[in-house]
C-alpha cells in the first residue's frame, strides 16, 4: 500500500496508520486551523475502494480551497468531495471503461474508440498546464 512522504515525519500533522496526512470529509486536517489537505498526501474518508488517482486529487483540491475561502471569509466550511473512480485501462490500441460510485459500477468491454477518447482526454485534461 501507499505510505506517507518521508518528511511527514518532521511534522506534528496527525497520521494514518499507512503514514498518509488524515483528513475528514471536508479535506480539513484533524486539530489544526485552516490546514486541510488533497491528493495522495491524505487519508480521507470513503468507502475503501476509494482511489489515489489525479482525478480524486482534482475534486479534493477544489473542496478544500472552498473550504478554506469560505473560513477566510468568516464562514464554515461545508464542501465535500464525490467519490468515484473512472478512468480507461489503455492496452494502446483498445480500451477498457471502468467506472465507480457509491451506488453504481461499471465495465465496459475493450473497444477502439475508448482507446482514442483516452487520448483526447489526456491532451485536453493536460492543456491547461503546459
Amino acid at each position: 500500500g501507499m505510505t506517507g512522504n518521508a518528511w511527514f515525519d518532521n511534522t506534528d500533522l496527525p497520521r494514518s496508520a499507512g503514514g498518509l496526512i488524515e483528513a475528514d470529509v471536508r479535506c480539513r486536517v484533524p486539530g489544526f486551523e485552516r490546514v486541510y489537505v488533497a491528493g495522495d498526501a491524505g487519508s480521507f474518508p470513503g468507502p475503501e475502494w476509494l482511489p489515489k488517482q489525479g482525478h480524486m486529487a482534482d475534486l479534493q483540491a477544489e473542496a478544500a480551497a472552498r473550504n478554506l475561502a469560505l473560513e477566510l471569509n468568516g464562514g464554515a466550511p461545508s464542501e465535500t468531495f464525490r467519490a468515484e473512480l473512472v478512468c480507461i485501462v489503455d492496452s494502446l490500441n483498445k480500451g477498457m471503461l471502468v467506472a465507480r460510485t457509491p451506488k453504481r459500477s461499471l465495465m465496459l468491454p475493450p473497444a477502439s474508440v475508448f482507446h482514442l477518447s483516452k487520448r483526447f482526454f489526456e491532451q485536453w485534461y493536460l492543456r491547461r498546464y503546459r
